[in-house]
């Protein structure tokens, strides 16, 4: 089946091609045990334990980002000591430390808002967190002690010493220094992964992640970092997929079009599901679909059905092709959303493009057909999105439009001042 774009001033809308919905469950086990690691046009890519590591090693990336295991307990505490004070550390150091005040964890916006990164100078690009990273040498020093539990409960006072050609070295040690062990993860054994992993029970750095770019999204329990932070079960985006969710909505009838994608890893996440506490049953929220945008291109439509809970560990759902290359026989872009909207000083715009070129360009008119705004757009290939200054146009209502190769799509804004 074809789809074609119909292009008027008012907006872009696309009549979307007859697809099949696929019904599928994924289970990660009574207790959550397992993550699930999912390709929407696959299904399950890999199905493992989420019980055997404690911290996982940023592969890929420049954030050097490093995780804890708050599905397995693992916590994490800000010290107040610096490195050098390593060797002098003792039990009692951790009196008045250990309170929910210096507790740090993962943030689950995004894959690389680890818990040992948090508490890094926002206002410094080279603060890491854990530590310093060096313009010259391209090494991040490690300049601060975390008090951490392991999943077996031991307390450990441990030191991310560097990250120095492309291996990472800490050490740890019980809290009165006795078991002192220096721990390396290379990089380069983990090629094309996310992260590597570190066991402090079994004392081992091991792979146990599918490659990056076979997964879109990862079934599991993890910690919510917003508002709360507590145990959750959801579903969390891999990194470069873009998730849009529209609610109130008819699920059958549901489009894409108009919708704000964003890369937010929990932008799905697990408010999708309520529990029942009168009929003790999850309740899945109705009137609400998802678009996933994934890892191997084309857009996908999801729809929750169920949700078994820590009995079974099962998510049921069912999942539709919206569009395999974004736009058929059409080499312009398309404008999926514009946002906010309304808007006051800026707005993002969200643009799948599949042949960009030069002389692309976006402008704004006022209803009238004046052009108020014109602007050169360095498009690129795919999905992406673009933010542009509208501080200097008044109140109004305007046209957004996204032209390239003599083809354009619409959005419509309300600028309010």
């Amino acid at each position: 089946m074809k789809r074609i774009l119909l292009t008027i001033l008012a907006g872009a809308s696309l009549i979307p091609a007859m697809a099949q919905q696929v019904y599928d469950v994924v289970q990660i086990n009574p207790g959550y045990t397992n993550q699930a690691f999912y390709s929407m046009p696959i299904g399950e890519v890999s199905n493992i334990s989420n019980t055997d590591w404690d911290l996982a090693f940023q592969i890929s990336g420049f954030q050097a980002t490093i995780q804890i295991n708050g599905k397995n307990n693992v916590r994490l505490f800000k010290s107040g000591f610096s490195a050098n004070d390593w060797s002098n550390i003792i039990p009692l150091d951790t009196t008045g430390q250990l309170t929910p005040a210096n507790e740090l964890f993962n943030r689950d916006t995004s894959l690389w808002a680890g818990a040992f990164n948090i508490t890094g100078d926002p206002n410094n690009l080279f603060d890491l967190g854990w530590g310093l990273y060096d313009f010259v040498t391209h090494a991040v020093t490690g300049d601060s002690i975390f008090f951490l539990k392991t999943s077996a409960g031991l307390w450990k006072k441990v030191w991310i010493q560097v990250l120095q050609n492309s291996t990472y070295t800490f050490v740890h040690a019980n809290l009165d220094g006795t078991n002192e062990t220096t721990v390396n993860v290379n990089k380069q054994n983990f090629q094309g992964k996310n992260f590597g992993y570190y066991s402090f029970a079994t004392n081992t750095v091991f792979d146990r992640e599918p490659n990056k770019y076979t997964w879109d999204l990862v079934f599991a329990q993890y910690m919510s970092s917003m508002p709360l932070t507590y145990k959750v079960t959801g579903v969390l985006a891999n990194d470069s997929v873009f998730t849009a969710k529209a609610y109130p909505v008819d699920v059958t009838t549901s489009t894409p079009w108009g919708l704000s994608f964003n890369k937010y890893s929990n932008n799905i996440g697990y408010n999708w599901k309520s529990f029942d506490l009168n009929t003790n049953q999850w309740l899945i929220e109705d009137s609400t679909v998802y678009y996933v945008y994934g890892r191997a291109g084309g857009l996908w439509k999801l729809v929750f059905t169920g949700f078994g809970g820590a009995s079974t560990g099962i998510f049921e759902f069912y999942k539709e092709q919206v569009s395999s290359t974004g736009v058929e026989e059409s080499d312009s872009p398309v404008l999926l959303s514009a946002y906010p909207n309304p808007a006051s000083d800026m707005v993002q715009l969200t643009l799948f493009v599949e042949n960009p070129n030069k002389d692309d360009i976006m402008l704004i008119t006022d209803m009238k057909g004046a052009v108020v705004l014109q602007s050169t757009l360095e498009m690129q290939s795919g999905l992406f999105t673009k933010t542009i200054s509208i501080d200097n146009l008044p109140t109004g209502i305007y046209n957004i439009r996204v032209i390239a190769g003599g083809k354009a799509s619409d959005q419509r804004i309300s600028i309010v001042k």
